[in-house]
């Protein structure tokens, strides 16, 4: 008998075939004792368990045994669609109509066959359908019951290998039970350790220098560290995974691109270890490693990105690029407009054409990567097949089926993904984290070292179909944005080399872009300008405030405002003309989505003006309160008699005059608070309200820089409101919950529907067929018809709300009460604010809890800290009451050191919490507010407040900043913030309720 050596064990060789896919397999000293750990039961015939991390090479050791020994092998991919019959076979009818014949599944195929047969990933299948062959490998049998009933034993040479990923960190896995795992040899796949690893990359790569590889795997094992250890992506919602598989690519471009200077090694380290990373700060973690591994001082400048078309290749400085059509490929690049910025991004994908690698592209919903598309999937000249995914597709649309052609004959149809292999061509997947189980199992061996795709039986492909050696593949996702959303798993993430698409939004690549359709058109600056300005408005929610969800506005809607003018303006119209058709185009690109028609008009008056180059400061938004205001309440018997005393609400200005508005208009008289001394050193009593949020000089002045009085408040919203209560003696505003109600209770109805739809369950869609039911799938029946399909033609697709999904989600408001912030507007944003999230948070069971704190006897030694709703308490009509009570008075306390509060954050949860969100609410001022903004950012309370926030970030912690007045301190301290100012205070419970909610799906998810 022939033998063949592996793991210095004589192994017989197989009588079948040439064996099964080859393997780059090095003998390392784990390899070798992982393969004797194999081979013995392997040779026995007993079931064989494999248990590894992604890309510690599980499949790679049976492949490398089967092909030294010429032993075929038959891989199925398990997931959570897996039904017996997918493996075992099933009947199918004859062709003409006259009977029915038996098709054997894969596992009964090579249990008849003697073919070694790996079930992939088998702990992604329920435990209750394994068990439909355990006598497979319990006994060495199995029994078709689905079939005519016999019994079939397993033949010579036949193996049974079972491989899974650890269930922790990896999506969806769950450990086999020891009722089933008892019947294996279980062997678990360590790591290579890092001389291992070393040993590996000198045998594959003798060229590169000892010292070089040791730095590749340095970083790739520190990158790897920080990963698990979340001290790296954790922002990015992703799952990232660094192994061999990274190295080897890595090395294969070092060799390749002859990287023999630390700055071109930096580049290639810098494409796989920084640029997965979308955070800065993530990106500065890793940069500081590779300068230190690289020795560079640094970050190196290295050339701009050059393209030359010549002699049937791409040349992209030390890239090369096959191509088939230089007159495409000339064309293609001068059809594109290529700043520094997407010149350095092209440089990225075609290194990693170059070297065979699957290329994702991942991109914010902002951006735009289509517009370089063509570039990249079509220069080389080969066709192209794009796939579109989405959530609930037919594996089979994908893939291809059993199809009517030519009226009545039935045969098989490629899907676009099997065509575009069978094309030789590229193949670009957009959508790929809408990919669904069963699509990954066949994208697995696609991406992997088979390059290849099983086909269903019924397409009459026996053998697998092969990826053309210069073919590529492609792949778009957008950034995942909560763990609510689908994404791909890190194992099938590795199978790609990830390339960031870039922000573009800067004036100067956006004027290139532009300058690339318009050239020397006076418009373009101005165009930049404008859609600069209102991303901005959209991003702080100075428009679209009122809205669920705020106005995105990207390269997109500048190029639709390009097209536009390309299309309409004509010479004869001059410049007169040329404007009109700008101002048209911007409307349309732009304002015409703005729902609000008073933003609306601003803009589009900021659009004409900035269209005519005049330059004008809108003071719409600074009087948009006033105005909408004016506009929700009605005059009452109650507003045309004053029964207060004025004298007693005016005071002479004491700290000094204030600065006048460009309005011209005179100053206010001031009004006298008159509030009782309560023992500070300064700004108590009379001056206790002096800020920038006084009204009565329209915002002006500061505590020490003189101006600003109060006013009378004519404000038409409020003044029934106002009529109700009573001199503000003790900061308090003196009306009921019933009167609050009868004011705002419409607006805070609206504002609970729009955040309730925030939280609605999730919809799961699982398709699944069955031989009974009331829905027939066509295609199902088609194939049932034709003989190729199983007679599972009746659609049982579930759709499943996850009414759960809010499970492990607690929030803790911290409410600061000083009186420095309180004045009427905010006091009413969040009692509003509070009434509204409670009432959310507690239809969706979502526990929370409520504190007020101050120094309410101003003795400077202490924190008040008040549990207005505690996380236990149940929240109902009574607590609503009180807490409402709570709010609306006791304001009179004096300001904290507010880090003191987060020094032991995790008494405000219980230890059953997932997801730990904190909401501060307070001007952030510190305990003694400063003249200057700079200085209380960088004050010594914000300071230590600052390290206590990311303190606890690290520890898993979500913190949410509602900074209250003029003064924008909170988005210096908190990762994630608002800003309520007099100009949407209004807004503030819609503000808080969609950021929470947005943070509650960012940061949870019952795969938590």
């Amino acid at each position: 008998m022939e033998t063949v050596k592996i793991a210095g064990l004589n192994v017989p060789v197989s009588k079948f075939n040439p064996g099964s896919l080859g393997s780059d397999l090095v003998e390392t000293d784990s390899t070798v004792r992982n393969l004797s750990n194999i081979l013995y039961p392997l040779l026995e015939g007993k079931p064989v368990l494999l248990v590894g991390d992604a890309g510690v090479g599980k499949n790679a050791l049976i492949y490398y045994i089967n092909h030294k020994r010429k032993h075929p092998t038959a891989r199925f991919s398990f997931n959570e669609d897996t039904l017996p019959e997918d493996l075992i076979g099933s009947y199918r009818i004859l062709m003409d109509g006259r009977g029915f014949v038996w098709s054997d599944g894969p596992l009964t195929s090579a249990i008849r066959s003697g073919h070694s047969f790996v079930a992939d990933e088998m702990n992604l299948c329920p435990p209750h359908i394994i068990k439909r062959f355990s006598t497979v490998y319990e006994s060495a049998y199995l029994e078709l019951i689905e079939g005519d009933g016999s019994r079939i034993f397993c033949g010579e040479g036949f193996n049974f290998i079972g491989t899974q990923n650890p269930s922790e960190g990896f999506e969806g896995r769950k450990p086999l039970p020891f009722d089933i795992t008892r019947f294996f040899s279980v062997v678990f796949i360590d790591p290579h350790t890092p001389d291992e690893i070393l040993f590996i990359l000198k045998k594959l790569y003798p060229a590169l220098d000892e010292s070089l590889l040791q730095s590749c795997i340095r970083i790739s094992l520190e990158t790897e560290n920080r990963v698990v250890t979340g001290k790296l992506g954790k922002g990015d919602l992703e799952k990232y995974h660094f192994n061999i598989r990274n190295l080897k690519k890595l090395c294969n471009r070092l060799l390749g691109l002859k990287a023999d200077t630390s700055e071109l090694q930096f580049r290639e380290f810098w494409n796989f270890y920084v640029e997965p990373f979308r955070k800065k700060e993530d990106r500065d973690f890793q940069i500081e490693l590779l300068l230190g591994e690289s020795g560079l001082k640094v970050v190196p400048e290295l050339p701009e990105p050059k393209f030359q078309v010549h002699k049937g290749f791409l040349y992209c400085n030390d890239k090369e690029i096959p191509i088939r059509d230089e007159n495409k490929a000339k064309r293609l690049l001068s059809e594109v407009p290529l700043p520094l910025k997407l010149r350095e991004f092209s440089e990225k994908i075609f290194t990693a054409i170059q070297f065979q690698e699957n290329v994702l592209i991942e991109y914010s919903e902002e951006q735009d990567p289509q517009i370089l598309l063509p570039l990249f999937t079509e220069i080389s000249g080969l066709p192209l097949e794009t796939v579109s995914l989405c959530k609930g597709i037919h594996t089979s649309d994908i893939i291809g089926a059993l199809k009517p052609i030519d009226g009545s004959k039935v045969d098989w149809v490629d899907g676009p993904l099997t065509r575009g292999i069978r094309e030789g061509g590229n193949i670009l997947i957009a959508n790929l984290e809408a990919a669904g189980a069963e699509l990954v199992e066949k994208l697995n061996m696609l991406t992997d070292d088979a390059r290849s795709l099983t086909l269903p039986p019924e397409s009459g492909n026996v053998e697998p179909v092969q990826l053309a050696g210069d073919s590529r593949i492609f792949a778009l996702k957008l950034f995942r944005k909560s763990k609510s959303t689908a994404t791909i798993s890190r194992a099938f993430r590795n199978r790609f080399t990830s390339v960031l698409f870039p922000d573009l939004e800067d004036e100067s690549t956006l004027t290139e872009i532009l300058s690339f359709y318009l050239p020397g058109n006076g418009l373009i600056l101005k165009m930049v300008n404008f859609h600069l300005k209102i991303r901005d408005l959209a991003k702080k929610r100075t428009i679209g405030s009122a809205n669920l969800l705020p106005y995105l506005f990207g390269l997109s809607n500048l190029l639709f405002w390009k097209d536009h003018i390309l299309r309409y303006a004509e010479e004869r119209g001059g410049e007169t003309g040329l404007k009109e058709t700008a101002v048209r185009g911007g409307r349309i690109a732009y304002t015409n989505q703005i729902a609000d028609p008073k933003e609306r008009m601003e803009l589009e008056k900021i659009l004409d003006f900035q269209m005519s180059g005049v330059e004008v400061e809108s003071d719409f938004f600074k009087v948009l309160e006033d105005k909408k205001k004016k506009t929700l309440t009605t005059a009452t018997e109650i507003e045309k008699k004053r029964w207060w005393d004025p004298e007693l609400h005016k005071r002479e200005a004491l700290t000094g005059k204030a600065k006048l508005l460009n309005s011209g208009n005179p100053l206010k008289r001031g009004i006298e608070i008159n509030t009782p001394p309560t023992g500070g050193q300064m700004k108590e009593g009379a001056d206790a309200w002096y800020g920038q949020d006084t009204r009565g000089n329209q915002g002006q002045g500061e505590p020490a820089g003189g101006g600003g009085a109060w006013g009378y408040r004519t404000e038409e919203l409020y003044k029934q409101f106002l009529a109700k209560r009573k001199i503000l003696w003790e900061y308090t505003i003196q009306v009921s919950l019933k009167e609050f109600k009868e004011v705002f209770g419409q607006s805070l109805e609206d504002i609970e529907l729009n955040l309730d739809r925030l939280f609605d369950p999730e919809i799961d869609i699982t398709r699944m067929y069955r031989n009974e039911g009331n829905r027939i799938d066509t295609r199902k029946y088609i194939s049932f018809l034709s003989g190729r399909g199983d007679n599972k033609v009746f659609d049982r697709t579930i759709i499943d709300k996850n009414e759960e999904k809010l499970k492990g989600v607690e929030v803790a408001f911290l409410v600061s009460k000083s009186r420095r912030i309180f004045n009427f507007e905010y006091a009413v944003a969040v009692i509003s604010a509070m009434l509204s999230s409670a009432y959310i948070l507690r239809e969706h069971e979502v526990d929370f809890s409520i504190h007020a704190y101050s120094d309410r006897n101003n003795r400077k030694d202490r924190i008040d800290l008040i549990p207005i709703k505690r996380l236990e308490e149940e929240y109902d009509e009574a607590k609503e009451e009180e807490m409402f009570n709570y709010l609306r008075t006791d304001w009179q306390g004096d300001s904290v050191e507010e880090y003191q509060l987060l020094e032991k954050v995790e008494s405000y949860f219980s230890p059953e919490a997932q997801t730990k969100i904190v909401v501060m609410i307070s001007d952030f001022r510190g305990q003694r507010g400063k003249a200057e903004v700079s200085d209380e950012i960088n004050s010594r309370d914000n300071r230590k407040l600052h390290a206590e926030i990311l303190k606890n970030q690290n520890r898993n912690y979500v913190f949410l900043g509602v900074g209250l007045g003029r003064r924008y301190i909170a988005e210096h301290l908190f990762q994630d913030s608002v800003q309520i100012t007099s100009d949407n205070f209004y807004n503030m419970p819609n503000l808080i309720g969609t950021e929470l909610g947005r943070l509650i799906l960012t940061h949870h998810s019952m795969r938590n």
